[in-house]
Parts: structure tokens; sequence; C-alpha cells
């Protein structure tokens, strides 16, 4: 099938991660990438009505914003021409996003993830750059995508920013592969009470949110709401209609749309995931969710009770 997402030959913005910084080495240099779980504040949430033409959503969002570090929540509006893209990691020479542009006007489901200050050091300067992944339907057509948000010239949105203070959001580099992987620091003890928010980032090779679960049992903890989760799989396991369908393509999935709830009980936990995953051919694919085994990365938020 002929993929919906493309790589284009000027790679600019799409690469993500601080490939400078790696070098050739002749062994592997040891870089925790696992599971990193860390309690946050929250602040008091800003709502913000953005109706834009001719300029650039990522650009509107963060105008005149004076909180540098946060999550985006979005459930509704209307955007033109949405640039969305899939992350390959194995694309040479560095791994990077393939990009897709959905034209005409877009209903848009969901808007999720975080947002936080990167320095950039060609301008000497931080930046603030998101990580959001979209759900939306293209009124001309009917048809559902799904990826990570690069950008839209136009459209008509209500946005909830919600900073997050306490502790600083980063991206550390793996220095093997200079892929960015979320971190809250300073790291601390991490001892959760009843209505902690929970920062979490899970890794490659790690199984979500199964890895979350042991994690939570070493705490007490009974029940954890997702309040959302992005990222990429290599393969997942949906249940559908009472039926098991392992989904593995051959370039993974995007992770889009994440909500439910886990509930953690002294002899067997419960959970019921909701999904929105698409391939790199734009093939949707929406259920509960068993398990998902992670490409790059997961990272999100949730609420515990103990």
């Amino acid at each position: 099938m002929k993929p919906l997402f493309n790589v284009i030959k000027d790679l600019g913005k799409e690469i993500e991660g601080d490939f400078i910084t790696v070098e050739k080495k002749e062994e592997h240099i040891k870089f925790d990438t696992g599971l990193h779980t860390s309690i946050i504040k929250v602040e008091k949430e800003i709502i913000r009505h953005l109706n834009f033409k001719d300029n650039s959503l990522t650009n509107k969002i963060f105008e005149n914003l004076d909180v540098r570090q946060g999550y985006i929540l979005c459930d509704g509006g209307l955007l033109y021409d949405v640039c969305i893209a899939f992350f390959l990691t194995k694309h040479k020479p560095t791994p990077t996003f393939a990009k897709a542009t959905v034209k005409g006007a877009n209903q848009v489901q969901s808007i999720t993830g975080f947002f936080l200050p990167i320095y950039d050091s060609k301008n000497l300067r931080y930046n603030i750059v998101s990580h959001l992944h979209i759900v939306f339907t293209n009124i001309g057509s009917g048809q559902t995508f799904s990826g990570h948000l690069v950008d839209a010239p136009a459209g008509k949105l209500k946005v909830k920013i919600v900073p997050i203070s306490g502790k600083s959001l980063k991206r550390d580099v793996d220095p093997n592969t200079g892929l960015m992987y979320l971190r809250a620091h300073p790291v601390g003890d991490f001892s959760p009470k009843s209505g902690d928010t929970i920062l979490f980032a899970c890794g490659p090779k790690e199984i979500f949110p199964l890895k979350l679960i042991k994690h939570f049992n070493k705490f007490n903890v009974k029940r954890a709401k997702i309040i959302f989760a992005v990222g990429t799989l290599t393969s997942a396991c949906i249940l559908n209609s009472n039926n098991s369908i392992m989904i593995k393509p051959k370039e993974g999935l995007e992770l889009a749309r994440t909500q439910g709830e886990i509930l953690l009980k002294e002899y067997f936990n419960e959970y019921k995931i909701n999904v929105h995953l698409t391939d790199r051919c734009g093939i949707q694919h929406k259920g509960l969710l068993a398990y998902g085994r992670v490409k790059e990365l997961v990272e999100g938020l949730l609420k515990v009770e103990v």
C-alpha cells in the first residue's frame, strides 16, 4: 500500500533529536532510556481562543504566553491544511519525520502533548518546542487522520494550556542516538500520594502500560487515570468487539488520543485504555489497548489514588 507519509528532501525541522552531540563511538555509552516517572505540580489552566489565518498554529499557541513548560489539551475546533508526521526511527542518515498535508477544512477531535524550552545552540537561546499529537477528520472526504502535529496555517481552536511547576522539564539526549527523552529535574524521591499528577516517559522496547502498572504496584497505588499519552509503538494488541487484534506494521505506529483508567488490586490489575493509532499508510486503528511495545518513546500524564 502506498504510504500516506513521505520524506521530503529538506529535513529541516523534521529531525527529532540532537544529532550534533552524537559522534562515532566504538562502544555503547550507558544511558537510561527506560521508564521515567516524576511527581509534578500543575498550575491553573489557561484557556486560549485561537482564530488565525496565514499564520502558524504552533507559533500562535505560544504567542504572548508567559509560560515556558506545560501540557496542551484540545477536544474540538477547525484547522485547514493540517501537516502531520510519522516518525521513522531507522530512516538514514538520521531518524526523521515523514510528512503528509491534509488539504481543506479539518474537524479536530483531539490535540494533546507537552511543551518545554529547548536550547538552540545555533542562536544561543531557548525556544518553546512542543510534542503534540492530533486526531482529526477531513470534512471534504470524511476520512479520519492522526499523527504527530507539525503545523497548520489557519484555523479556529479553543485550547487548554496547563502550566507545570516545581520541576524543570527537559529532553535529555541519548549520546548513542541523539534522540531526546522527556525528564523532570530534579528527580527526587518518588512517593506518590492521592491526587498527585505523575509525568511518565517510557523508552524503547518497554511494554506500555504494563511497565507502568508493575512500577506503581511498588507504591500501593490503587487507581491511575490517564490524562493523555503520545508517542510511537512498534506493535500493539487491540481489544475490539471481544476480539484481540495484533497490529505490527513494518514501520510502527503513531499513538495519539489516549484516555483511560488503571485499577491496581491486591491479586490482579484491571485497566481500560482507549487509544487511536495510525501507521505510515494512514490506516487508523481504534480500540482498547491490551499492550503496546514502545518504538522510541511514549510520554504522558496521569493522576493517582493511593
